[in-house]
Order: C-alpha cells, then structure tokens, then sequence
C-alpha cells in the first residue's frame, strides 16, 4: 500500500503518469477554495493543471513595476519559514504528487509568473529539472495576484505525524502478534509498509536494526518525568534525610535547558525545603523520553550535555538570581536514573547511575565511549 506517490530526485523531470497521479491526490473539485472561479479573488481564475518547462516561469522580475517578486508581496523575509525544512524533505522523501501543486499565473504582461511553491521550485532547480507540474492562472491585475499568492499559501492544520518510535512500537507489536517475523526483510517491508516515504533509508536501516535487536520494546526503554523519577529514587532506597543524615534528592529532566534546571533546585532549596537542616542536596537527572531508534545514544548525549554545562551555570545563576543562597554549597549533581535496559550489565536498572565514583568521576559518556572504540580498534591489529 502506498499512501503517497514521490517523485525521484534521479528523475530530472515530469511526466504524463506524475500529473495523472497529481489530479487523482489533489482533485480541483473537492478543492473550490482554489480551484472555484466564484471562490477566487475576481480577476483571476484557474485554467487547468499541466507541465511546464521551469524556464518558461518568471520567478522574479524586480524591474517590472506592476508585478515585481512574488515573494516580496507575500513573504515577510522573503522566504516562507520552513524553507529549510521543506528543502530537507524534498532531498530525503523525493517531491511528494500529494500536495497541493505550485502555482502559477499568465499576466496582463504575457508573461507565466510564479504564485506560489517558490521554496520548491527553487529546490528542483538546484536538483537539475527541467520541467515542474502547476496549477496554472490567467490573471487580470496585481491585487488578484497577490491575493492569491497569499491563499495559495495557507495555514495547515496541527498534527502528530508518527515518529521512529512509534514505527518501532508497531514493529514489535506486530512481532509479538505474530504478524511480522524478527527477521531483517520482514521488519524492513513492514516499516516500508506502514511509513512510506517518511523516513531517509539510514534511518529505516536503524529502526530496523533497533527491532531485530530487540531494543525497541517499549518496556526496554523507560521514560521519566520529576515525579516518577522521584518514585524511582523512594522504590530503590534513595531516601530524603535517612536517619537524620541531612542528605536530600531532587530528580530533574536533563531534556531542559541547564540554567533551568538549576533555577528548579534552588527554588527547591528556598521553598520546599525551608528550614530543613540541609547537608547535601543530591540532584538527579532522568533523560524524559528518549529517541527510540537510539536510545543508548540519546539518553547518555542528553546526560552528557547536562553534566557540561552544569558548573558554568551554576556561578552565572546562583549569585545573579539566588544571592545569599546556599546552592553551590548543598547542591551537587549526583547521578542519572538508569533508562535504558540494553545498558544495564554496566549500569543496573535499580541503582543510581553515580557521578562521582568509577569512569563517570571524570569522564563523560562520550569519552568512556572513545576510549572503548579505540581499545577495540587496537585489539583488531595485535
């Protein structure tokens, strides 16, 4: 099943077939907003979708006074906001035939000129086509003009497209189920199946490999908030103030920025724990909800960001905002909740990842991760 028909970017070109499926994706009758003379601005209506030759279209005409840039009338900055995205999408997914076509317009001065689609069709320019499929105008004056451009281009509805872990949930649902086989080709056509066109073949290639090697599970990768990383730190021993010892912990999210995870603590110092005779504060981070295709990967990058930028933001805040405050005397960043199963032969899934003992004293992930590469690489050549 194919959702969506794109276009290769190897294509160079469009043909008969891709138009045929553009008018089956986007019907002009079920769209009168813009295909509808009476729903139309008055001087300009809609004569038919065709190909054209890319050079036959007027992108921008500076010199002309009554038809000047297309994008100077409808875009505030000259370009729409996403173009980096679209141009992203384009590259990994190839043109998609769903969408909503580019535009164009035969003016008063004879000349074909672009409505709309300009981030698009300044991709395929660069991708070497030489032809593009549009919904083609007849325009009478530049008011209809710009209005157009500006209906063309209208706001989509929010939606939550699947992600790599959603795609990783199904696969091993489906495997659970008894519908797909743990097998390499049977994952990777139903990841094709399912996602069609969503994901850039590296990236299928990981998901992939992530369900076969059974570490997509949902219950292989644990997902945190403050409270529940608060309950963690109660089921597995870590107490506030066992026995009057003054020690105290705080879970926060490494998924946060730095400064705002320091500021929580010390409100926390202030406020929740008023009056309490306060030895050390142990903050501990938990990584939130970690990107499935990766979750090694994503959950000791966000760690090591954290542990980064923590001393630096700790002396810019504590006496810019917390003067007088004991933060930097109490507060200490103790450890990590444990996250990933796949990791817990090395760190244990009901113990504290610590700190200030083993590798993790001075080194970060990436470094331990470094010197395990490079050992294993030296190992290959003895």
């Amino acid at each position: 099943m194919e959702i969506t028909h794109s276009v290769p970017l190897s294509a160079k070109c469009f043909t008969q077939e891709h138009l045929d499926l553009s008018l089956e994706y986007i019907n002009i009758n079920v769209y009168p907003g813009l295909y509808a003379k009476s729903h139309l601005p008055k001087n300009i209506e809609f004569v038919k979708r065709r190909i054209m030759n890319i050079s036959d279209i007027v992108i921008d005409d500076v010199a002309d006074d009554i038809f000047i840039s297309q994008s100077a009338f409808i875009r505030a900055n000259g370009q729409g906001e996403n173009w980096k995205n679209v141009h992203a999408n384009i590259e990994e997914q190839g043109f998609k035939l769903c969408k909503i076509p580019i535009s164009v317009a035969y003016c008063l001065d004879k000349l074909v000129r672009l409505l709309d689609g300009r981030t698009r069709l300044e991709k395929l320019i660069k991708l070497g086509f030489t032809n593009v499929i549009v919904d083609y105008y007849k325009c009478d004056d530049d008011d209809s003009f710009t209005k157009m451009a500006s209906i063309r281009n209208m706001v989509s509805d929010p939606y939550s497209p699947h992600t790599k872990a959603d795609i990783i949930v199904n696969c091993n649902y489906a495997i659970d189920q008894g519908w797909t086989k743990r097998e390499y080709d049977s994952i990777f056509n139903r990841v094709k199946e399912i996602a069609p066109n969503s994901f850039k073949p590296q990236t299928i290639n990981k998901i992939v490999l992530n369900v076969l090697n059974g570490d997509g599970h949902t219950s292989r990768v644990h997902s945190y908030t403050d409270a529940k990383a608060t309950e963690w730190l109660k089921r597995n021993g870590y107490h506030d103030n066992e026995k009057g010892n003054g020690i105290y912990y705080k879970a926060i999210g490494c998924g946060s920025a730095v400064p705002a995870g320091i500021t929580g603590v010390a409100k926390y110092l202030q406020r929740d724990l008023v009056g309490c005779n306060v030895k050390e504060l142990r903050v501990v981070l938990h990584t939130d909800t970690l990107d499935g295709s990766c979750p090694e990967e994503s959950f000791k990058g966000k760690i090591d960001r954290f542990r980064t930028g923590w001393d630096r933001s700790l002396d810019e805040i504590k006496d810019t905002f917390f003067p007088g405050s004991k933060i930097s005397r109490v507060a200490r960043l103790y450890g990590a909740v444990p996250a990933v199963v796949a990791l817990a032969e090395v760190y244990p899934m009901d113990k504290l990842i610590a700190f200030h003992v083993g590798k993790l004293k001075d080194k970060l992930f990436s470094e331990i991760d470094q010197e395990n590469n490079l050992s294993r690489h030296l190992e290959t050549f003895q």
